[in-house]
């Protein structure tokens, strides 16, 4: 069976607080859920990974990276990764360990993935991160290893420190969902 994406929301919030809150969604049963949050913080303290809670599932961190280290501005990229057999309509609830100056974040869903494994770890292979913390380069590249079947499919999360969604899909993806908050600045 084929991978098959769906972007579920897709939001931000340019307030400073500790709490952020998507739109309302209806997560399928025995799907991957992955969340993409973005934090900009506006000390010098490089946000630290938050609590997720809603739709009745399990959120796990998958992966995340600081990708604006210096100054008093820091911004960090978060992946969690969530599947159930009995999820919840609903927001999901996202609780920063502290103050941020804003907050955004993309849902998407998967079918035709590997159920296996806890809070969907059976449907994730492999990860790989890149950064370009210069701000000179119009492009970056992530390379993955090869696939091991052509029922593989990818997933890529990307943020900026200018506020705007300027990424365009390569050759052969599709962008499914984003989102841009230029108020906050990530």
């Amino acid at each position: 069976m084929a991978v098959a994406a769906t972007n579920l929301t897709a939001g931000n919030d340019p307030t400073t607080g500790t709490t952020f809150t998507t739109a309302s969604i209806t997560p399928t049963a025995n799907r991957l859920v992955l969340l993409l949050v973005a934090f900009r913080n506006g000390s010098s303290v490089n946000p630290t990974t938050p609590s997720i809670s809603g739709n009745g599932l399990t959120w796990a961190l998958f992966t995340s990276r600081v990708y604006d280290s210096t100054g008093t501005s820091r911004r960090t990229i978060f992946v969690f990764r969530s599947l159930g057999p009995s999820p919840t309509a609903g927001a999901i609830t996202i609780t920063a360990g502290e103050t941020e100056t804003g907050a955004m974040w993309v849902v998407d869903e998967f079918s035709g993935i590997d159920t296996s494994g806890t809070n969907g770890s059976g449907a994730i292979v492999q990860s790989a991160t890149n950064i370009d913390e210069s701000g000179t380069s119009p492009t970056l590249t992530v390379t993955l290893g090869a696939f091991s079947s052509t029922a593989n499919a990818t997933y890529g999360g990307f943020s900026n420190t200018v506020g705007t969604d300027t990424t365009t899909a390569g050759s052969g993806f599709t962008k499914i969902g984003s989102t841009a908050n230029s108020a906050a600045g990530i």
